[in-house]
């Protein structure tokens, strides 16, 4: 073999070795990210209850938007239950994950998949009068849009 011969093999096995060099592969997603992830999209109300009790023409045309940067907005928003808009955490708590609201309402997540998400809640009205009868445990379903 001749010297032009072993520079070219050698040449060859240098481009060989950095085409193979790809890029770095993407981390992985933890579990929260994929939740957000799964999260993030247009949510419309299917149904809601207090303490059992259907109220779901409280909610009439709820929709519920959240995004992958931590935000939602509410289009027909009933305060203080469901709010315009604000931003979000996610934490985990046992086997479920809460959204914690920047309003300091905290929203359990019982179910989330593709195409739905179920959403439970415990409120207690001020001592006001007009307001004092949406006391309870909320549980809202949610079919995405």
């Amino acid at each position: 073999m001749t010297m032009k011969n072993i520079q070219r093999i050698y040449l060859l096995l240098i481009l060989g070795i950095l085409a193979s060099c790809g890029g770095d592969d993407p981390k992985p997603l933890t579990e929260e990210e994929k939740q957000i992830k799964m999260l993030a999209k247009t949510w419309n109300l299917s149904t809601a209850s207090v303490d059992g009790l259907d109220v779901e023409e409280w909610f009439s045309g709820l929709q519920l938007s959240f995004t992958e940067s931590k935000s939602f907005t509410v289009e027909n928003a009933v305060p203080p239950i469901w709010i315009a808009s604000g931003t979000f955490e996610l934490e985990k708590s046992g086997s479920n994950y809460v959204i914690k609201r920047s309003d300091g309402v905290d929203l359990l997540i019982t179910t989330l998949n593709e195409t739905s998400v179920s959403i439970n809640m415990s409120y207690v009205a001020d001592d006001n009068a007009r307001t004092a009868g949406i006391t309870g445990s909320y549980t809202f379903i949610f079919s995405a849009d």
